[in-house]
């Protein structure tokens, strides 16, 4: 039996692991720290129960991207657009304003607890704003949402779990509501972005190909 090849463009997904490095390397402290909490980030109580799904948004990530590829390749290629320029916008202000979330006092040692212990241990209380979080499980919904060849079920699965990630990110005190919506924004702006400009290229395209003489398109 032939050997089954992964698809190349699938390989582009390297991008992300490749923008995770980059984030451990600016995820320490800086000279100069700011707050962005709010009265009603004060309000919100610590649910340990959704540090869950926030620790579910990287494998989240990756096999919505895939999906995306094999039911629709031109959404899989503008989500992963989206996705490479927003993180690094993202990065570019945690260089320049950095900002840091008060974290929940955890008393016990059953299985919940000792896993937002393990996400507090290896995620530094930096880089909140935007929250990646919140701005990547956005843009897949997002994308989703305007895709024709993603059915209405999978959508709400991919709806359910977006919206339970970005909630979760606040329940779990890594982010405050600000992060949230800086981060929705950011995903909302730059996919809109991406989807015209994509658009613009295939109608050029078409349209080049419309003035070729014939037998030649």
């Amino acid at each position: 039996m032939p050997k089954r090849v992964m698809p190349y463009p699938l390989l582009l997904l390297l991008v992300i692991p490749l923008m995770g490095l980059l984030y451990v390397w600016i995820n320490r402290e800086p000279g100069q720290l700011h707050l962005l909490v709010t009265d009603l980030d004060s309000k919100i109580p610590m649910i340990k129960a959704f540090i869950v799904p926030y620790m579910i948004w990287m494998p989240f990530l990756y096999l919505t991207l895939i999906y995306f590829y094999y039911r629709d390749k031109r959404l899989y290629y503008e989500t992963l657009i989206a996705y490479t320029v927003s993180v690094l916008i993202c990065y570019g202000v945690y260089m320049v304003f950095q900002t840091t979330v008060p974290r929940a006092e955890l008393a016990g040692d059953d299985l919940l607890s000792r896993m937002v212990k393990f996400v507090y241990a290896n995620d530094q209380p930096f880089n909140c704003f935007p929250s990646i979080h919140c701005l990547t499980s956005y843009l897949l919904f997002h994308a989703a949402s305007r895709s024709r060849a993603v059915s209405r079920r999978v959508l709400l699965g991919i709806g359910l779990l977006s919206w339970t990630i970005i909630v979760s990110t606040v329940f779990v005190k890594q982010h405050v509501v600000l992060d949230v919506f800086a981060g929705i924004m950011l995903a909302h702006v730059v996919l809109t972005g991406v989807q015209k400009w994509m658009g613009s290229r295939v109608r050029l395209d078409r349209s080049d190909r419309r003035q070729l003489p014939a037998g030649m398109s």
